[in-house]
């Protein structure tokens, strides 16, 4: 178990974590409604910063290829210090950017759990709107007019009829 992750879980409960992973002097981490990134430098303790997931506005993922890949967390609240044409040194430089270079695969599900914790939740389905009594009324008349044409059969327009009036 690496230092920073060690750093993490003496603040942060294991069994709350979804997902982790480990780029270079840092680790993400995500919860159902928090991430944190824990930096270090040389010679420094590591430090937890941690986003609440409904500030979180945007993730910028860049996969590893000449330099080092980074993923950039951009939060309200917090200012993005890097230039829309930076160096992978200024990202490695700003304290919401984690650097990776071979585990480009696993931040991206990492941003895909992030942005799937952002979706509101559902807990329970909206009553859908019933359906207006003059609708249905309209419905009985057409259908009566399809049994007394013959198109229908009165067992089918009988069964109809029903839910029909089950609505109202």
């Amino acid at each position: 178990m690496s230092k920073l992750f060690q750093a993490l879980i003496e603040n942060v409960n294991q069994r709350e974590i979804l997902d982790w992973a480990e780029g270079n002097s840092a680790v993400l981490a995500v919860t159902k409604e928090r991430v944190y990134l824990v930096k270090t430098n040389t010679w420094s303790r590591p430090n937890i910063k941690s986003y609440d997931i409904r500030s979180i506005t945007s993730l910028h993922l860049q996969k590893p290829g000449f330099m080092a890949g980074h993923m950039q967390i951009i939060a309200s609240g917090v200012g993005d210090k890097t230039k829309s044409l930076s160096s992978a040194f200024d990202y490695a430089k700003d304290e919401n950017t984690i650097m990776i270079k071979d585990n480009y695969d696993h931040f991206l599900r990492l941003e895909q759990l992030i942005y799937k914790q952002k979706e509101p939740k559902n807990e329970s389905t909206p009553p859908q709107p019933s359906e207006p009594e003059e609708d249905v009324f309209m419905k009985l008349q057409k259908l009566k007019g399809l049994v007394d044409a013959e198109i229908i059969s009165q067992e089918e327009y009988e069964e109809k009829r029903l839910e029909l009036l089950a609505r109202i």
